[in-house]
């Protein structure tokens, strides 16, 4: 099978807001900054107030309610942070190959990947997981890298997800492949 789509810069966006809202580690790092900043303002300004003597009911309520904005706004301000690094990213970078017209083909044990400066080869099994997102699909390569197909590549609903059953299987069966099972029976007891 052989899909052509074009990469959008929007796509490459969604793929590290994708990243950036599943990966673990960004994640406990994004909320222990969102309670930090939650905790300093609150708690900052209410030294501050305590410093000045102004201190009252109503700086208490002030800043707790900056507090929760700070809370609330902090995961817009980090995708928005995202976006931005992102298409500065894409102006800058010395290969233009990241968005374009790709063409994607499903082979027996290889799919390609063919683009303006880019043919690159992979078997099935170099894949770690497929994706779906709202409007892509990723194919893994390990925890920070993939292959976007947006949804736009397929001509309906049935034909996505007749390439999603078809690369998800193609990738289980290189896995499997690597890594058979043993035919070596076990002895029973210790050895």
């Amino acid at each position: 099978m052989q899909y052509t789509y074009d990469i959008t810069p929007a796509d490459f966006i969604a793929l590290n807001l994708y990243f950036v809202e599943h990966d673990p580690v960004i994640r406990r790092s994004s909320q222990k900054l969102r309670w930090v900043g939650t905790m300093l303002v609150f708690f900052g300004g209410l030294l501050l107030m305590l410093a000045l003597g102004s201190l009252s009911p109503f700086a208490v309520v002030v800043y707790a309610a900056a507090a929760v904005l700070v809370y609330l706004l902090l995961p817009k301000r980090i995708s928005h942070n995202v976006r931005k690094n992102v298409e500065r990213t894409l102006k800058t970078a010395s290969s233009k190959s990241i968005c374009g017209q790709k063409t994607f083909t499903m082979g027996e044990d290889r799919c390609t990947l063919t683009g303006e400066e880019e043919n690159s080869s992979y078997e099935y099994g170099a894949f770690s997981k497929v994706v779906e997102d709202r409007e892509e699909i990723y194919l893994f390569l390990d925890d920070v890298s993939a292959l976007i197909i947006p949804h736009r590549a397929f001509a309906d609903e049935a034909g996505r997800q007749a390439f999603l059953t078809g690369i998800s299987a193609k990738i289980e069966a290189a896995k499997a492949e690597k890594t058979p099972e043993s035919t070596v029976d076990k002895p029973d007891g210790p050895v």
